[in-house]
């Protein structure tokens, strides 16, 4: 890649993550930019991109998508839907267009350093209200952050970072540092879907690297332990306990409470499968899921109202609005990399594809722009990274 294409990727990259910590509407526009970059490269080193594989999978959710949209045809609802599925082809166009070996590094810099300097709004305002912290977290709530106080998908994030520092790049600088600091950061925000997907890294590259060096894994097994240790240590990580078993508790002996959010989640999903079996709600599309959902909800719970739309969980959002083949070929697609990863010996890919897919149990994470953001990027940047990257 020319250094002035280097450039120009660089300067996307860096205006893609403001708009990911600070503005949708700029993110947006640098999707925008980033297809204009994608195509004219394109064009010019006269790449085919549906000869890749790689763009057949960022176009495949794209293509999937219809599976629940022609029920009801384009309406607004469904094409915000689609609209978030464009970030997938939009990527991929921008990785193939780009030196594999430099995306990964222009990309992944930027990125840690991003999810750094993100890190000192939470902890700033932590230092200078650690009582009023430690009792909102007591009540379910947590440190305000970057992305629309958006706690899951700014964990994702931070553990995007933490997978980058992990990786064969040698001349990224303070890899280790930057590490210790991003699993710190994820075990003092407490949000649970980072606790999770933190310790796949760990595990996962433990195990990927283990029959290398002994070394690796030993580090990895010390880190499981650390954190661990420091979830009863850290007074954040203490109150999150403390209010998840209450949580549960509280859902288990009085049922459905709007107050408490595990008890949203297993309502709503058990509401979701209910329609699923018992009143075919299968394949009505999108835009239909919602309305649906709040109707079934009513006569499950005694008439009570809820204002979410759609089940915590990716795979019964995909059941319903396209059916049991929509959401099988949903997690063929989905799962691709990581089979990918596994016939190329890329354990970051695989890494990155099973934290994601985890966090679909409990959320519909890629419904949300964020989501679908910080599925992709991360998975390109893993996926173009290669023994060469380090050399």
């Amino acid at each position: 890649m020319p250094k002035s294409n280097s450039n120009i990727l660089l300067a996307c990259t860096i205006i893609m993550l403001g708009g990911l910590l600070w503005s949708r509407a700029v993110l947006s526009i640098s999707m925008g930019v980033l297809l204009i970059f994608g195509v004219y490269y394109a064009f010019q080193q006269k790449i085919k991109p549906f000869q890749q594989p790689l763009f057949i999978w960022g176009i495949a959710p794209v293509v999937l998508g219809f599976l629940g949209i022609y029920q009801q045809g384009l309406n607004e609802a469904n094409g915000q839907f689609l609209l978030g599925l464009l970030v997938y082809p939009v990527a991929c166009l921008t990785a193939i267009v780009s030196d594999k070996n430099k995306f990964a590094t222009i990309v992944s810099q930027p990125w840690i350093h991003a999810a750094l300097i993100a890190l000192l709004y939470p902890i700033g305002w932590f230092v200078l209200h650690a009582a009023e912290a430690i009792d909102l977290y007591g009540k379910g709530q947590s440190l305000p952050v970057f992305m629309d106080t958006d706690h899951l998908r700014f964990s994702i994030f931070l553990c995007s970072a933490l997978l980058f520092s992990l990786l064969p790049i040698k001349n990224a600088r303070y890899k280790k540092l930057s590490f210790a600091i991003l699993l710190g950061a994820i075990i003092f925000l407490s949000v649970r879907t980072g606790w999770v997907i933190a310790s796949i890294i760990l595990v996962g590259f433990g195990l990927a690297f283990m029959q290398f060096n002994k070394l690796t894994w030993f580090k990895s097994i010390l880190g499981i332990v650390a954190m661990l240790a420091l979830l009863w240590f850290v007074p954040t990580s203490q109150q999150k306990i403390r209010y998840t078993l209450y949580d549960w508790k509280t859902y288990t002996t009085k049922g459905f409470d709007a107050a408490y959010s595990d008890g949203v989640r297993q309502a709503m999903n058990k509401v979701a499968l209910k329609a699923i079996q018992e009143t075919d709600a299968v394949a009505i599309g999108w835009s239909a899921i919602p309305s649906r959902m709040q109707q079934e909800f009513a006569q499950m719970f005694n008439g009570q109202k809820i204002n979410y739309g759609w089940p915590f969980n990716q795979w019964l959002f995909w059941w319903m609005g396209s059916g049991w083949w929509g959401m099988l070929l949903f997690s063929a697609w989905l799962f691709y990399p990581a089979w990918y990863g596994y016939q190329h010996n890329n354990p970051f890919v695989i890494i990155w594809t099973i934290a994601i897919a985890l966090s679909c149990l409990v959320e519909t994470t890629l419904n949300y722009q964020y989501g679908a953001f910080l599925h992709v990027w991360p998975i390109l940047v893993s996926w173009l990274t290669t023994k060469s990257s380090s050399e």
